[in-house]
């Protein structure tokens, strides 16, 4: 074995966490690509589907600043266990709740927002300290791979049992099946080692950390814009693929084949991109989401473009994301006083990525307002992709001023 491939190679505290980030994803990957579409549903307006997911990233925003607050005392696995639990309580309300869901919609948005801040705080700082800066191509490559599995089967499960069942009653079904894995997964998170502390340095360091970090003012940028497209990516496929076939199955169908291309994407960026070529890899990347998202605008003639879309999109998608990952992280690395200042740098990072998010659905809302039509969602996805461009530039800066600083 050459000392790449040792230096890269997952020691077996990131494997435990790749298992239960695993499961995780394969609870969210039988049930979450059907909240959307239950949402929509059971309301039968496109502004309501806006609503949840504008609700979604508003609370998921400021409940990170809330987690560092009360858990500055604890390790990260602890509010990422609270995450689980609260993920799993939001299904339960789903279950609850049922038809009478359409009656609260905001405050489901909101619920859900609360749990994946929970979860995600807990994860992005797990993530940082235990996966050294050698593991980190290989690391997500594996685990956008693992995941893209769980992707496969969980929406041709949820799909069947959604267009099988009479009524809503294949959505009761997957909601309570994604509850118990979450419960699972729970279990299985007491296996990865705990981190450090939060710690309790000042939260307000998360709005000033520009000036002490050269650098992150620009890595804050690229994560706004990376999040208007992330915001858009969870809604294109599956709801354009539902209104143009009515069909649950459909969607689980679509869903999957959009999983297979994801991890053969992940697979390939895992065994081929290296730091020396990562630039290279987004803005591969970049081309491939836009021309995906393109060929939507000829889905009035068929919807299979929009499988077009899925193939295209979602093999081109790991090559932008998976590099993309990593230009915050290596910034943090410059940070002598990184350690003591990771909870600041978590909360900036995930305050600028839910901003571009959060931008993103209220534009898509006021797109709706002004014309009630799907084509207003297709507009939004090929605009934020394009705009990925952009992110492929400052991220080339950012490494060649990395590169500099360090040399």
């Amino acid at each position: 074995m050459n000392d790449r491939e040792e230096s890269s190679r997952l020691t077996p505290a990131t494997r435990w966490l790749v298992l239960t980030f695993a499961g995780s994803t394969t609870a969210s990957a039988i049930a979450s690509t059907f909240v959307n579409l239950f949402v929509f549903v059971v309301s039968g307006q496109l502004s309501s589907l806006a609503l949840f997911n504008g609700a979604y990233f508003f609370s998921l925003t400021f409940v990170f600043y809330l987690t560092g607050y009360v858990f500055r005392r604890s390790s990260p696995l602890v509010p990422y266990r609270w995450g689980l639990v609260l993920t799993a309580a939001f299904y339960g309300v789903l279950l609850l709740l049922f038809h009478k869901a359409s009656h609260y919609i905001l405050w489901l948005g909101l619920l859900e927002g609360v749990s994946q801040g929970f979860f995600w705080f807990g994860a992005n700082l797990m993530t940082f300290d235990t996966v050294a800066p050698a593991q980190r191509i290989r690391f997500y490559g594996i685990n956008s791979a693992v995941g893209s599995v769980a992707g496969i089967a969980g929406p041709l499960a949820g799909g069947a049992l959604v267009g099988l069942m009479h009524g809503l009653t294949g959505y009761l079904l997957v909601f309570a099946l994604a509850l118990a894995v979450y419960a699972a997964t729970f279990a299985v998170s007491f296996s990865v080692p705990e981190g450090p502390p939060l710690g309790n340095e000042p939260l307000k360091l998360s709005f000033s950390l520009h000036r002490v970090a050269p650098l992150w003012k620009e890595a804050m940028e690229t994560l706004v814009v990376r999040g208007t497209r992330e915001a858009m990516s969870g809604l294109a496929g599956v709801f354009l693929v539902y209104i143009a076939t009515r069909s649950a199955w459909v969607v689980g169908v679509y869903s999957s084949v959009s999983a297979v291309l994801r991890m053969m994407g992940a697979l390939a960026v895992s065994r081929r991109v290296t730091p020396e070529t990562r630039s290279r890899s987004m803005w591969f990347g970049v081309f491939g989401m836009t021309a995906g998202a393109l060929a939507l605008f000829l889905m009035h003639e068929s919807w299979v473009w929009v499988f077009v879309y899925a193939v295209v999109a979602s093999f081109s998608m790991p090559w932008f994301t998976i590099p993309n990952e990593a230009i915050p992280l290596d910034v943090m690395d410059r940070d002598p006083d990184v350690k003591n200042r990771r909870v600041a740098f978590m909360l900036s990072r995930e305050m600028s990525l839910n901003a571009g998010r959060l931008l993103s659905m209220v534009v898509l809302m006021a797109l709706y307002l002004w014309h009630n039509q799907p084509i207003m969602l297709i507009v939004m996805v090929a605009a934020s992709s394009l705009a990925q461009g952009w992110v492929a530039r400052m991220g080339s800066r950012i490494w060649g001023q990395l590169r500099m600083r360090q040399a």
